[in-house]
């Protein structure tokens, strides 16, 4: 997958798998919308990525944030930087190293 897979429907049914009660699906949503970058940085994906950063499962929060870095400036919104200043304090360390990447 790639920016070439970046369709609306692609991306839509992505953004809902963000909220899919399986982490493995949830963690691979995430790196799939990284991998499309700013072409998937509509608001419902950036929201969705806000909400993953704080999953209970750290690959879903490690994989959020990498997406959300990938996303570049689009991301880039008060409350993402909020968040990810706030995951540099998270209880796994490669967490925290992928916040600080992030920003």
């Amino acid at each position: 997958m790639g920016e070439k897979a970046a369709t609306s429907e692609v991306i839509n049914r992505l953004s809902s798998a963000l909220g899919d009660s399986d982490r493995s699906v949830r963690s691979a949503a995430c790196e799939a919308l990284g991998k499309m970058g700013e072409k998937a940085a509509t608001s419902k994906v950036i929201n969705g990525l806000i909400s993953a950063l704080g999953d209970s499962n750290w690959m879903v929060r490690s994989n959020a944030r990498e997406a959300l870095r990938k996303m570049g400036e689009k991301a880039a919104t008060s409350e993402v930087i909020n968040r990810l200043v706030s995951a540099l304090e998270d209880t796994d360390e490669s967490v925290g190293s992928d916040a600080c990447e992030a920003l």
